[in-house]
């Protein structure tokens, strides 16, 4: 978000002294329009998006690496295997959406082919339930709308795409020009998804999916910040229908810090693309890496805000150890709900790290909350004021009605009453 009362109150300062500097002839009238907007309404046109998602989409897969974020629409790889960088598919840009993820010094920087499965220590990350994640993040710019904290509504749309992959990109799907919407404090990010279906039982099968509208995420309670907010978005505690697929697992005490699912139309788009079961408590060992990450929304990009890192370097935010999984048999053979690795299609059994989950960090968020940033605009009248000061005195003085009229002018542009209509500034 530009300054933009700030810059009205230097616009009104200009249009006082033009009152003041122009005699008028007798008889003269002067027609002033105004709009007075909405109390706290702010108009937006450099917002940012920012989200992991969750753990699990930056993590160590079984086979073929990691699960990945690109930037852009993913192009057609022609059937279920694993990218290559030669197929140029990876980006760690395009347009105003970029992949960042922190190195050892903690600075987030541009995601690249040769770092995407690397935790911040430029380790490889595996699918150890110990192993710490990459913690990148999808970065969306040039976000414009509205937010109007007292009513506790907006609308923010975004221009750009992400791709998430998994299993080297075995499997991927694409979402493109996310929107935030917001009512009364309750909230929804939504996108149009696209993507290739996959199927673990049939290895031949790769279906484009027709391009759909689809719920990333829901919040349940968004406080609007004035610079901005971090929330996490609704997952523990929601249920879902997997359909045909592997079905959600049961809630326990042992999962209740954990158990739940991304939207429901967003598992109906997984359980096309094959990676169903990853976006909701399913009974496996990787349970706890599934939840929603926080998602953080800045009003000015210049100015953002952040969510919670964990200085472990695992991406999760705080929360200590994650309850003993009740899980005693082995992870199955083959990965839940994506086409298993092969090798001239012959299937390959993937590497199993054994499980730790004892020490293995919680990384949802137990409840939803919010995070306000405190910088407010400071209007810029200073330097206005002293050069109008600095006129002619009795220019000033015989003028003295015109002056008061532009300094009441002024003052409801910096107060925000006030709108000039040649600006075309909107509220």
């Amino acid at each position: 978000m530009r300054p933009r009362r700030a810059l009205a109150v230097l616009a009104g300062a200009a249009a006082a002294l033009l009152l003041a500097g122009a005699p008028a002839a007798a008889g003269d009238s002067i027609d002033v329009q105004v709009v007075i907007p909405a109390d706290g309404v702010l108009t937006v046109d450099s917002a940012q998006l920012r989200w992991g998602l969750s753990a699990e989409a930056s993590s160590g897969a079984y086979a073929f690496g990691c699960q990945f974020l690109s930037a852009g629409v993913a192009g057609d790889t022609g059937s279920s295997r694993a990218w290559t960088e030669d197929d140029g598919f990876y980006r760690g840009s395009a347009g105003d959406v970029r992949i960042e993820k922190p190195g050892a010094d903690g600075k987030d920087r541009v995601a690249t082919w040769a770092t995407r499965c690397l935790d911040r220590d430029g380790k490889p990350v595996t699918a150890s339930t110990t192993s710490p994640t990459t913690e990148s993040e999808v970065v969306v710019d040039g976000g414009s709308g509205t937010v109007d904290q007292a009513a506790g509504s907006a609308r923010i749309a975004w221009t750009g795409s992400f791709t998430v992959a998994f299993y080297g990109g075995l499997t991927y799907w694409s979402a493109t020009d996310p929107v935030l919407t917001v009512k009364d404090g309750i909230g929804t990010l939504t996108a149009t998804a696209s993507g290739y279906g996959a199927d673990r039982d049939d290895t031949a099968r790769w279906v484009r999916i027709p391009a759909r509208t689809v719920t990333l995420a829901r919040f349940a309670q968004i406080d609007l910040g004035e610079n901005g907010f971090v929330v996490t978005p609704d997952y523990v505690g929601v249920a879902a229908d997997a359909g045909p697929g592997t079905p959600q697992a049961a809630r326990t005490s042992a999962n209740a810090a954990y158990w739940g699912s991304f939207p429901q139309d967003f598992v109906d788009l997984q359980l096309q693309t094959g990676q169903s079961a990853y976006w909701y408590t399913s009974g496996g060992e990787r349970d706890p890496f599934k939840a929603a990450l926080p998602v953080a929304v800045s009003y000015d990009s210049s100015r953002p805000v952040t969510p919670p890192k964990d200085p472990a370097g695992s991406g999760s935010t705080p929360g200590g150890p994650a309850p003993a999984n009740p899980l005693t048999t082995p992870p199955p053979a083959a990965p839940q709900g994506v086409t298993p690795p092969s090798v001239g299609g012959t299937p390959v059994a993937p590497t199993v790290t054994g499980p730790d989950v004892t020490s293995a960090r919680a990384f949802p968020a137990t409840q939803a909350s919010t995070v306000a940033a405190a910088a407010a605009l400071i209007p810029l009248v200073g330097d206005a004021a002293g050069w109008l000061t600095g006129q002619d005195p009795l220019l000033l003085g015989g003028l003295g009605a015109l002056a008061a009229l532009g300094a009441l002018a002024a003052l409801g542009l910096w107060r925000g009453w006030l709108v000039a209509p040649w600006t075309g500034w909107r509220t």
